[in-house]
C-alpha cells in the first residue's frame, strides 16, 4: 500500500507516491535534493530548472558512486586484514 507526500523542490510542489512505512526517507531524500538544486542554481543562475534538477541528480550520482566505490575498497581491505590475522594466528 503506497501513500501521497507532498514534497517541494525548488519552490515548485509535487505529489508522489510513497510505499508504506518509507515516507521519512522519502522526505530526506527530496530535502536532500532540494539542497542540492538549490546549490546548483547558485552556481548557475540562468540555467533552467531541468538543467539545474539534471546537474542535482548527476552530483548526486556521482557522490553515490564514489560512496559505493569506497566502501568496496574498505570491505577488500578488511577482508585482506582478516586474512593477515587469521594467518598470523595460525602460524
Amino acid at each position: 500500500m503506497s501513500q501521497e507526500l507532498t514534497i517541494t523542490l525548488l519552490d515548485k510542489t509535487l505529489s508522489v507516491a510513497c510505499p508504506a512505512g518509507q515516507a521519512e526517507a522519502l522526505l530526506e531524500s527530496a530535502q536532500l535534493l532540494n539542497e542540492q538544486m538549490l546549490k546548483v542554481q547558485q552556481k548557475k543562475p540562468s540555467a533552467s530548472l531541468l538543467n539545474v534538477a539534471l546537474i542535482a541528480a548527476l552530483n548526486l550520482s556521482y557522490e553515490l558512486l564514489e560512496n559505493k566505490n569506497q566502501r568496496i575498497a574498505n570491505e577488500q581491505s578488511m577482508t585482506q586484514l582478516s586474512e593477515l590475522v587469521a594467518q598470523a594466528l595460525a602460524d
